[in-house]
């Protein structure tokens, strides 16, 4: 009779949990089908011709992650041919913005077509990199200084303290050489809130150069410039001595620079006196002059009159990247 009662209690306890079973998975199916009917994409929505339809939120952000990949369109930077003196043009790429598209798929009305969010992904280097530059867009009252450092950390401190009075950034092409001898100097300069920017390695001649040294002359200066001040220097190139060819030009846009040349040139750095420098400056300013100077005694008592005179013909003094991007 015992056996008989706990049979019965054993077909009773698995029936239960039978049951129970039976009703979680109706419970989880029906909580399924729910979910899908409540947060999932509304019946009919289409990405880019792909059913959507009834897909949850994590299911939309790897459908739409995995489409991302395929319709990605990576830029393509502009390039030089030596053989033939060809600048090839950049091509601008193709991104998707994944949250945006994720948003307009789960708010999308029943039926809706939609297409991937995108934008443009411009390229690095474009076809301007290959020319050197003399000047700025003359499309505002901007010019730039461009100091070149190699030399003259005595006049330094009276320059930049000329500058912090009226208000200008200037930018500062450094001598690798220079840098590893004063490298506080080039941190103090940067903290000032001035451009820092590349002058090379050392001061070699640059036209007589191999590509290859051109590369180190360029980007051992940039790496120590970067480690110095703790940050990316401007992609500026100033070739020493100021001076370039195709190559030349060609192997720091390749690398990312811009060559920057100038406009005016002071000849500050054969010391005439302050008078000829102001008059240098002052008989050849224009919208986007570029403004080449070094640390000279002369250059440092001629930069009030300089700067007033800028003031005065209502010019704004800014640095040479921003200078490049008034247009």
């Amino acid at each position: 009779m015992r056996l008989i009662v706990l049979e019965r209690k054993k077909i009773v306890l698995f029936t239960c949990w039978l049951l129970l079973v039976l009703l979680g998975a109706g419970l989880a199916t029906y909580w399924s089908q729910a979910k899908r009917q409540w947060f999932g994409v509304k019946d009919g929505v289409t990405l880019e011709g792909h059913s959507m339809a009834r897909l949850l939120p994590e299911e939309v952000r790897k459908v739409v992650t995995e489409m991302a990949k395929f319709y990605t369109i990576e830029p393509r930077n502009a390039g030089y041919f030596a053989e033939t003196g060809e600048i090839i043009p950049e091509k601008d790429g193709l991104g998707v913005d994944i949250e945006a598209t994720i948003n307009n798929v789960l708010s999308a009305a029943p039926g809706e077509s939609l297409s991937l969010v995108t934008y443009a992904l411009p390229a690095t280097v474009s076809k301007d990199y290959f020319s050197p530059v003399f000047q700025g867009p003359a499309t505002k009252q901007q010019v730039s200084l461009a100091i070149n450092v190699a030399w003259g950390e005595e006049e330094l401190p009276a320059l930049l303290s000329i500058l912090k009075q009226y208000g200008v950034k200037a930018t500062f092409f450094f001598d690798g050489a220079w840098v590893k001898k004063f490298p506080e100097m080039v941190r103090w300069i940067a903290a000032d809130g001035h451009e820092i920017a590349n002058h090379g390695l050392y001061h070699g001649h640059p036209t007589r150069m191999s590509k290859e040294e051109l590369r180190r002359l360029v980007l051992e200066n940039d790496r120590l410039l970067a480690e110095v001040i703790g940050g990316e220097p401007a992609k500026l190139f100033a070739p020493p001595y100021g001076e370039f060819n195709d190559q030349v030009v060609a192997v720091a846009a390749e690398l990312g620079f811009r060559t920057i040349m100038w406009t005016i040139d002071t000849i500050d750095w054969q010391r005439p006196a302050p008078e000829v420098i102001i008059r240098r400056v002052v008989e050849k300013l224009k919208p986007g002059a570029i403004i080449l100077m070094h640390p000279t005694v002369p250059t440092v008592q001629a930069l009030e009159s300089i700067l007033t005179q800028l003031r005065e013909e209502g010019y704004a003094a800014v640095t040479v990247s921003t200078l490049l991007r008034s247009d």
